[in-house]
Protein backbone atom coordinates (compact mmCIF):
# COMPACT_ATOMS: atom_id res chain seq x y z
CA UNK A 1 0.00 0.00 0.00
CA UNK A 2 2.94 2.33 0.63
CA UNK A 3 4.04 2.06 -3.01
CA UNK A 4 0.51 2.70 -4.26
CA UNK A 5 0.17 5.79 -2.07
CA UNK A 6 3.05 7.49 -3.90
CA UNK A 7 2.04 6.80 -7.52
CA UNK A 8 0.23 4.29 -9.71
CA UNK A 9 1.95 0.93 -10.20
CA UNK A 10 1.26 -2.16 -12.24
CA UNK A 11 1.05 -5.59 -10.67
CA UNK A 12 4.33 -6.52 -12.33
CA UNK A 13 6.10 -3.52 -10.76
CA UNK A 14 4.80 -4.31 -7.29
CA UNK A 15 5.82 -7.95 -7.69
CA UNK A 16 9.36 -7.07 -8.78
CA UNK A 17 9.78 -4.55 -5.95
CA UNK A 18 8.53 -6.84 -3.21
CA UNK A 19 9.50 -10.38 -4.26
CA UNK A 20 12.84 -10.24 -2.43
CA UNK A 21 11.23 -8.83 0.73
CA UNK A 22 8.61 -11.53 1.30
CA UNK A 23 8.84 -15.18 2.27
CA UNK A 24 6.17 -16.44 -0.11
CA UNK A 25 5.96 -15.13 -3.67
CA UNK A 26 2.68 -17.02 -4.16
CA UNK A 27 1.11 -15.14 -1.25
CA UNK A 28 2.37 -11.86 -2.73
CA UNK A 29 0.81 -12.73 -6.10
CA UNK A 30 -2.48 -13.50 -4.37
CA UNK A 31 -2.40 -10.13 -2.59
CA UNK A 32 -1.64 -8.34 -5.87
CA UNK A 33 -4.59 -10.12 -7.51
CA UNK A 34 -6.81 -9.01 -4.63
CA UNK A 35 -5.63 -5.40 -5.04
CA UNK A 36 -6.40 -5.59 -8.76
CA UNK A 37 -9.90 -6.91 -8.04
CA UNK A 38 -10.49 -4.07 -5.56
CA UNK A 39 -9.35 -1.55 -8.17
CA UNK A 40 -6.34 -0.32 -6.25
CA UNK A 41 -4.02 -1.57 -8.99
CA UNK A 42 -5.35 -0.64 -12.41
CA UNK A 43 -3.18 -1.00 -15.52
CA UNK A 44 -5.38 1.32 -17.57
CA UNK A 45 -5.13 4.09 -14.98
CA UNK A 46 -1.38 3.53 -14.76
CA UNK A 47 -1.05 3.66 -18.56
CA UNK A 48 -3.03 6.91 -18.78
CA UNK A 49 -0.78 8.61 -16.25
CA UNK A 50 2.40 7.14 -17.74
CA UNK A 51 1.55 8.16 -21.30
CA UNK A 52 0.67 11.67 -20.15
CA UNK A 53 3.84 12.20 -18.13
CA UNK A 54 6.23 10.67 -20.67
CA UNK A 55 4.71 12.53 -23.62
CA UNK A 56 5.13 15.84 -21.77
CA UNK A 57 8.80 14.96 -21.25
CA UNK A 58 9.30 14.59 -25.01
CA UNK A 59 9.00 10.86 -25.56
CA UNK A 60 7.18 9.40 -28.55
CA UNK A 61 4.69 6.57 -28.91
CA UNK A 62 7.15 3.83 -29.85
CA UNK A 63 9.28 4.36 -26.76
CA UNK A 64 6.32 4.78 -24.43
CA UNK A 65 4.71 1.60 -25.78
CA UNK A 66 7.93 -0.33 -25.18
CA UNK A 67 8.24 1.00 -21.64
CA UNK A 68 4.62 0.09 -20.89
CA UNK A 69 5.23 -3.48 -22.09
CA UNK A 70 8.24 -3.73 -19.78
CA UNK A 71 6.03 -2.63 -16.89
CA UNK A 72 3.42 -5.26 -17.63
CA UNK A 73 0.76 -3.23 -19.44
CA UNK A 74 -0.92 -5.18 -22.23
CA UNK A 75 -1.18 -3.67 -25.73
CA UNK A 76 -4.96 -4.05 -25.56
CA UNK A 77 -4.94 -1.48 -22.76
CA UNK A 78 -2.33 0.93 -24.10
CA UNK A 79 -3.14 1.07 -27.84
CA UNK A 80 -6.55 2.78 -27.53
CA UNK A 81 -5.05 5.38 -25.20
CA UNK A 82 -2.18 6.10 -27.59
CA UNK A 83 -4.42 6.55 -30.65
CA UNK A 84 -6.12 9.65 -29.27
CA UNK A 85 -2.91 11.68 -28.99
CA UNK A 86 -1.54 13.97 -31.71
CA UNK A 87 2.06 12.76 -31.65
CA UNK A 88 3.14 15.11 -34.43
CA UNK A 89 2.54 18.06 -32.10
CA UNK A 90 4.80 16.50 -29.49
CA UNK A 91 7.41 15.80 -32.17
CA UNK A 92 7.35 19.47 -33.19
CA UNK A 93 7.86 20.53 -29.57
CA UNK A 94 10.83 18.16 -29.19
CA UNK A 95 12.31 19.51 -32.44
CA UNK A 96 11.91 23.13 -31.29
CA UNK A 97 13.50 22.37 -27.95
CA UNK A 98 16.38 20.45 -29.51
CA UNK A 99 17.17 23.13 -32.08
CA UNK A 100 16.63 26.05 -29.65
CA UNK A 101 14.50 27.83 -32.23
CA UNK A 102 17.16 27.84 -34.96
CA UNK A 103 16.53 25.42 -37.80
CA UNK A 104 19.70 23.46 -38.68
CA UNK A 105 21.03 23.99 -42.18
CA UNK A 106 23.62 21.21 -42.42
CA UNK A 107 22.55 17.71 -43.42
CA UNK A 108 24.74 16.20 -40.72
CA UNK A 109 22.98 18.20 -37.99
CA UNK A 110 19.56 17.37 -39.40
CA UNK A 111 20.34 13.65 -39.43
CA UNK A 112 21.64 13.86 -35.87
CA UNK A 113 18.41 15.47 -34.71
CA UNK A 114 16.31 12.91 -36.62
CA UNK A 115 18.27 10.10 -34.98
CA UNK A 116 17.67 11.67 -31.57
CA UNK A 117 13.94 11.96 -32.24
CA UNK A 118 13.83 8.34 -33.37
CA UNK A 119 15.60 7.34 -30.16
CA UNK A 120 12.94 9.28 -28.25
CA UNK A 121 10.29 7.07 -29.84
CA UNK A 122 8.91 9.00 -32.79
CA UNK A 123 8.38 7.18 -36.08
CA UNK A 124 9.58 8.37 -39.49
CA UNK A 125 6.29 10.00 -40.48
CA UNK A 126 6.04 11.99 -37.25
CA UNK A 127 9.64 13.17 -37.58
CA UNK A 128 9.18 14.21 -41.21
CA UNK A 129 5.92 15.97 -40.40
CA UNK A 130 7.63 17.86 -37.58
CA UNK A 131 10.48 18.95 -39.86
CA UNK A 132 8.17 20.01 -42.67
CA UNK A 133 5.89 22.04 -40.41
CA UNK A 134 8.89 23.54 -38.61
CA UNK A 135 10.37 24.75 -41.91
CA UNK A 136 7.12 26.55 -42.72
CA UNK A 137 7.24 28.64 -39.57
Amino acid sequence: MDFLARREHTGKEILSKLKNRVESVELLKAEIDKLEEEGLIDNKRFAEQYIYSRSLRGYGPLRIEQELKQRGVNEDVSQPLMKDIDWATFAIEVLKKKTAGIFPDETKKILKIKKFMNYRGFNFNQIEEAFSSYKKT
